[in-house]
């Protein structure tokens, strides 16, 4: 039996997603179905050797860790009555915006993910002068955890941080002192020869910060820190008086 507009609007009314600061829910379009979450796939590359068993499996990312593709996110939408001006106010929501803005919808709403709406926007119009559509996100791999974007403080050194997830995240950590100092994450020491007041550090974009700009030349390191599966144990010594992390977790 057709299910009819105002079921429509009474069962979906609260489903609705956010993408580039703006939700759905204010062009009054709702979802009729979740996005589909298939896993990303990873980017490793096989080698057959005549006369050997089975494969070898190269990683195309650093050794320990796997890099994956993006996916494409689908959602059905629908919304009721004014359509010229709802569908065209849509399609300049979606589709205007350059690179990746930040996704989120009701039904997974403790995640996130970063993506483009990159395939035309279409709309099918019944009689009753509803639509229906599809659209369509390419996305980074991973799914952002919301809680995992909070700063976390740290008063002591030795404080231990525990990544829930199974995958290496990439912190932004901000290092408060006022002269030289040591910090140490797992593997990685990061010295910090002087501060103005404290240096943020980047480990996806690599770079150290503050608030006049880019301070790359006043720390040495390696490589800067991420954050392992599990425990992390967080040391600091010299004139580094604390330490704040955001941890950026996340999931496939």
């Amino acid at each position: 039996m057709p299910v009819s507009q105002f079921e429509m609007r009474s069962r979906f009314k609260r489903q609705y997603l956010t993408f580039n600061g703006k939700s759905s829910k204010d062009f009054l379009l709702y979802l009729s179905g979740p996005g589909v979450y298939d896993s990303p796939a990873p980017d490793v590359e096989t080698t057959s050797i005549p006369g050997m068993n089975g494969d070898l499996i190269q990683n195309n990312a650093k050794s320990g860790h796997r890099r994956f593709a993006n996916v494409d996110i689908k959602y059905e939408a629908f919304f009721f009555n004014g359509l010229p001006a709802k569908t065209a106010a849509v399609k300049s929501w979606l589709l205007s915006p350059t690179g990746y803005c930040k996704l989120q919808d009701t039904y997974d709403p403790d995640f996130f993910r970063m993506g483009t709406c990159t395939s035309a926007v279409s709309f099918d119009v019944t009689r009753q002068k509803a639509a229906e559509m599809e659209m369509v996100f390419n996305c980074k791999p991973q799914r952002w955890s919301v809680e995992g974007q909070k700063a976390i403080a740290l008063e002591s050194s030795g404080s231990v941080i525990r990544n829930p997830f199974e995958f290496y995240s990439q912190p932004i950590i901000r290092v408060y002192g006022d002269s030289q100092g040591m910090l140490t994450i797992g593997s990685s020491v990061v010295i910090i020869y002087s501060f103005t007041d404290y240096v943020d550090l980047n480990s996806e974009t690599q770079n150290a910060y503050n608030a006049s700009g880019f301070c790359n030349d006043t720390i040495l390191s390696d490589e800067f820190p991420t954050l392992a599966p599990g425990d992390n144990t967080i040391r600091w010594s010299g004139g580094i008086t604390s330490v704040e992390v955001t941890p950026r977790w996340w999931t496939l």
